[in-house]
């Protein structure tokens, strides 16, 4: 039998789902391999993970600190979860830029030197020239992204790359550090591909990569670029949180053999966790902080207006109930619903037709219900050993075509009450129609993630040419209220190289990402490459950003959920 209690909820649910009904859902067939029955799991471990192997057949890419990316057959899931070395198993997530671009949107002009609209206010301006000419040299920053158009003049010099090493997941043949996809291409593969119009090496078919990239390059020139393009899924969309900790690993791995102080640049989240540091990605993330002279900057995503998060406290003796709208056309959703497990309440789900089901009251095991065309399956978790939080997690999705339309209904009957706070999660706007929406939403605790990785450095976004909160950007504070995000950066209409060789302008907490990168790499090259402060990295170089960070009008006090500590200046975080 299988130990429920080291699957991960949504896990737990997949398994128990035929693989037809599994596959018309969103979410719970992602990592799953038909072909050969395999799944991609991310486990926790303790040991030896060869002694693991040798009981078990899996395939395995090591991580850092007991984390390990393994392909397994279905079958041999219930061993592996009795094994007493393995602390943890959890599927993969998508994840989904954190920008309002798209392809269609390019409207590129001819290439023009120009430096990204935010860079005066960002306080760039004062460091950037005169007798220091700070620029990033000695720093590498990694962009974990959609590729790199590198024949785009913004990272040619002389028709030479401006690029230091390419690791594109989806290339086989020479993979690094042992992690075992991929392809590395260092500077003068890279020459060589631009010689022989070879454009097919992190084939960035979005242009997201290209336009975060270029914020970066104009910022600090000088700065080593890794850029890693991120696996493309089998099921056809974009990426997803295994080939992040990947990425994450091989950056640490190259900064530890050059000896180099790292950014790593994330401008990629999603809805599904407990916005509470309790997230497999976040919690990878915290945990790798520490081994290299590293900074991780992550989005706080453009949830902030969609309409997709909802909270409440209830009480003893006192129904509450949470409505949200699906729309005419939406082929499937889930539902995270997230509590302490002190409470004990009855949930309930009523269709917009009136049928009621419930209540979702039994611990890890699954129900299912088959009606009107649709197949719903909920299941309650229980917290793990990485989650002292409950989650029960709804999967609808249409047996033909669609989900029905109209407002559905979430009903709550307290049994026992200690804390009482319930938030609930639908998908990120990106991965479902736009019109699905909680008809009571909360604007707060709409940040992504990892936005809520303790460790990480969260990114908001503003205005810069209004000097106002941008409305879209994903806001504060994670369930327990820690500061999050921790700073705002520029977001709104940023200048960008674009993939056909012209400049475009774009919008996203994705844009405000890169300002911050560069901001660290900066300090980085103050303190590291010229000598003035060696430990300048981690949590102490986000508090020279947060004691830098200048007020932004109608935003005050400060901390607050849309701008954390304020806003980046730079030039006010140098160390006195």
């Amino acid at each position: 039998m299988i130990d429920k209690t080291k699957l991960s909820t949504e896990l737990n649910l997949s398994l128990s789902v035929p693989y037809k009904e599994r596959e018309n859902s969103l979410g719970l067939n992602v990592g799953y391999y038909p072909l050969e029955n395999e799944w991609e799991l991310i486990i926790r471990y303790f040991g030896n993970l060869d002694d693991i192997n040798e009981e078990i057949a899996f395939s395995y890419i090591e991580l850092f600190n007991g984390f390990a990316i393994i392909r397994i057959k279905q079958e041999n899931i219930e061993q592996l979860s009795n094994n007493p070395q393995i602390i943890f198993i959890e599927k993969p997530k998508e994840v989904y830029f954190e920008s309002d671009f798209e392809i269609g949107d390019i409207d590129s002009v001819s290439y023009d030197f120009m430096m990204p609209s935010g860079y005066n206010t960002s306080c760039f301006n004062l460091i950037n020239y005169g007798i220091n000419n700070y620029s990033g040299e000695g720093v590498l920053i990694a962009v974990i992204d959609s590729g790199i158009n590198y024949f785009h003049p913004e990272f040619l010099n002389n028709n030479k790359t401006g690029i230091y090493e390419i690791w594109d997941q989806n290339i086989s043949g020479n993979p690094p550090y042992n992690l075992k996809i991929g392809s590395i291409y260092n500077e003068d593969d890279i020459n060589n591909l631009i010689l022989n119009n070879d454009k097919n090496v992190a084939l960035d078919l979005s242009g997201h990569g290209t336009a975060v990239t270029s914020i970066i390059k104009r910022l600090v020139p000088e700065s080593k670029l890794l850029i890693i393009k991120l696996r493309e899924n089998y099921q056809g969309n974009f990426s997803r949180i295994t080939s992040i900790m990947l990425g994450i690993t091989y950056a640490i791995k190259k900064s530890m053999e050059l000896m180099l102080p790292l950014v790593i640049n994330l401008s990629f989240g999603n809805n599904y966790g407990d916005h509470d540091s309790g997230a497999i990605l976040e919690r990878y993330i915290d945990s790798v902080a520490d081994i290299s002279k590293s900074v991780i900057v992550t989005g706080t995503g453009n949830e902030g207006t969609t309409s997709r998060h909802t909270e409440f406290s209830i009480m003893e003796k006192s129904w509450y109930q949470e409505e949200f709208y699906v729309s005419r056309f939406e082929k499937g959703i889930n539902i995270q619903i997230w509590r302490k497990f002190t409470d004990v309440i009855d949930i309930f789900l009523v269709t917009p037709t009136g049928i009621e089901l419930g209540p979702f009251n039994n611990y890890q095991e699954t129900m299912r219900y088959s009606l009107n065309n649709m197949s719903i399956f909920i299941i309650n978790g229980l917290p793990s050993p990485l989650n002292i939080n409950q989650e029960t997690y709804i999967s609808i999705s249409p047996q033909n075509d669609f989900l029905q339309e109209g407002v559905w209904k979430l009903k709550f009957n307290p049994k026992s009450i200690v804390d009482g706070r319930v938030n609930i999660w639908l998908p990120v706007a990106a991965s479902t129609s736009s019109e699905l929406k909680f008809v009571r939403p909360k604007e707060f605790t709409t940040l992504t993630i990892p936005a809520t990785a303790q460790k990480a450095i969260s990114v908001g976004a503003y205005n810069q040419n209004s000097l106002t909160y941008a409305a879209f950007s994903g806001r504060g504070y994670s369930i327990s209220g820690n500061v999050k995000p921790d700073i705002a950066a520029p977001g709104v209409d940023i200048n960008v190289a674009s993939l056909d060789g012209g400049i475009t302008q774009v919008s996203g907490t994705s844009f405000a990402v890169p300002f911050v990168s560069s901001a660290a790499a900066i300090l980085m090259e103050y303190g590291i490459t010229d000598g003035n402060d060696l430990f300048l990295y981690g949590e102490k170089l986000k508090s020279y950003l947060i004691k830098g960070a200048k007020k932004l009008p109608g935003n005050n006090p400060v901390p607050n959920e849309r701008i954390g500590w304020g806003v980046l200046c730079v030039a006010s975080s140098f160390p006195n």
